[in-house]
């Protein structure tokens, strides 16, 4: 009996070897593979249909890495987006790797899941992967740079990130996350609408960055080097590009290369891929480096759209997304201003406020439904406007009473903006109907299509310090 399973244990040990050194576990031929790292939708310029720009990874030896944009226009879905980068490219790009879609303003003023459900179905695509809205097109916020020479789907992924979303800043959502919102009896959700400011719109157009046109690309005078998907054409004071001349060379056919190597082919055209951006440096962003004057572009997200249906409903400002992370998403941490007169003159205080309480509760009163915010936190005096005593800075985890109070009151004021405005449009941000159809099923054909009006609203937030 022990040699028989000594003899299963050994058969074991070489089937798990043979399977070992026989499968590639999924890796991939980077030589083959395009790797999309994030992908950017927008509604296209001319007719029906969508703009794809996809944003993919070039690694460099230096160990920063740079990316490149390749668009795909007038494409009828995103699949067929994907599809034609293939074909046009020789390229098979994969989606394993890509942690960020971006959708462009336009896209919003329709169902936004006419475009997100290819996620859904593409079994490559990670539920985790981050969905965000931006100002204007994803293709213009693709070519910003970042002031730390990240790629700029990276920039924006750093923005969205999970420190950012504890501290209160932004309300990051992800795929999965929006998906239930979406299918949920509320059909509402929201989703984090990030921004650029740059410093170069400031300057009256100097030292201009380059701008992608299509297949043919061209150096503008004093631009930065650019990607080109076939054709490149210089300009004065452009930058070299990689080599044509050692082609040229190699694909003649009387050159000595050829003569010698007779079975070499040349490769099929790459993707685009950066060129030296400054003499011995490598490309940054999209090729982009920051110029000589410092100017960078500054990603913001500090606002907030909401949907109903999938279609943009309102879109809350910094002071409302701060106040809605406060109450309903996993924010822990949180800073905010509040202002004061003292003494006929404004005073802003910054708070550091540490939650620890969160509930929201939907309930009838005398036959009528009561919604209510319960939050609560401790707060310390972070930064002042105003020169203090240094007794004053050395009680600084001592909040007055009365600050405590002006914090209070603006947050109820903003969060109750929240309710109003998202209830105005006919979003349900908050998921009153699902906890009614969840919580009080009996009365949720009566009160579903008129809870967000009949409801009423009470807010108790108290801030407390060290006493």
């Amino acid at each position: 009996m022990h040699k028989l399973w000594t003899r299963i244990f050994a058969c074991a040990v070489g089937l798990l070897l043979l399977l070992f050194f026989s499968n590639d576990f999924g890796l991939i031929d980077i030589q083959e593979t395009a790797i999309v790292v994030a992908l950017g939708i927008d509604a296209a310029e001319n007719g029906e249909g969508y703009d794809v720009t996809a944003q993919i990874a070039v690694p460099a030896s230096t160990g920063s890495g740079s990316a490149g944009n390749v668009a795909v226009k007038n494409a009828k879905t995103v699949g067929e987006a994907i599809t034609m980068l293939n074909h046009e490219t020789g390229w098979y790009p994969t989606l394993v790797h890509c942690k960020l879609v971006l959708l462009g303003e336009k896209v919003t003023e329709k169902d936004v899941f006419e475009t997100l459900d290819y996620f859904l179905r593409n079994d490559g695509v990670e539920d985790s992967c981050l969905v965000a809205v931006c100002e204007g097109t994803a293709r213009q916020m693709f070519q910003a740079q970042s002031p730390v020479n990240d790629i700029s789907a990276s920039a924006i992924t750093k923005v969205l990130s999970s420190e950012a979303q504890k501290s209160g800043i932004v309300a990051v959502n992800i795929l999965k996350d929006f998906a239930k919102q979406y299918y949920s009896v509320s059909e509402s959700g929201f989703l984090p609408y990030i921004s650029v400011k740059s410093e170069a719109d400031s300057q009256g157009g100097e030292n201009a960055q380059p701008v992608f046109a299509g297949q043919n690309l061209c150096y503008r005078e004093n631009a930065q080097p650019v990607f080109a998907r076939q054709n490149l054409c210089r300009g004065e004071n452009a930058q070299p590009v990689a080599s044509e001349d050692l082609r040229r060379q190699k694909t003649s056919a009387d050159s000595p290369f050829l003569k010698k190597n007779k079975r070499w082919r040349p490769k099929r055209e790459p993707l685009p891929i950066s060129a030296a951006a400054t003499e011995g440096g490598a490309g940054g962003s999209g090729g982009q480096q920051k110029n000589g004057d410092g100017n960078a572009d500054i990603f913001q997200a500090d606002k907030t759209m909401l949907f109903y249906k999938g279609k943009r409903a309102a879109l809350l400002d910094a002071d409302e997304t701060l106040a809605y992370n406060l109450a309903d998403t996993d924010t822990g941490f949180a800073f905010g201003n509040v202002t004061m007169d003292e003494d006929g003159t404004p005073v802003t205080y910054t708070l550091k406020m540490k939650i620890s309480k969160k509930k929201q509760k939907l309930f009838f009163e005398n036959g009528m439904p009561v919604f209510t915010f319960d939050i609560r936190a401790n707060a310390r005096i972070s930064d002042a406007d105003k020169a203090d005593s240094i007794l004053g800075i050395a009680k600084t985890l001592l909040v007055d009473e009365k600050i405590l109070h002006a914090a209070e009151e603006k947050f109820r004021e903003e969060l109750l903006s929240v309710f109003t405005r998202s209830a105005a449009a006919g979003c349900d941000v908050f998921a009153l109907r699902q906890k009614l159809y969840r919580h009080h099923f009996g009365k949720y054909e009566k009160f579903k299509d008129t809870l967000l009006d009949s409801v009423q609203v009470r807010c108790r937030i108290t801030f407390t310090s060290l006493k």
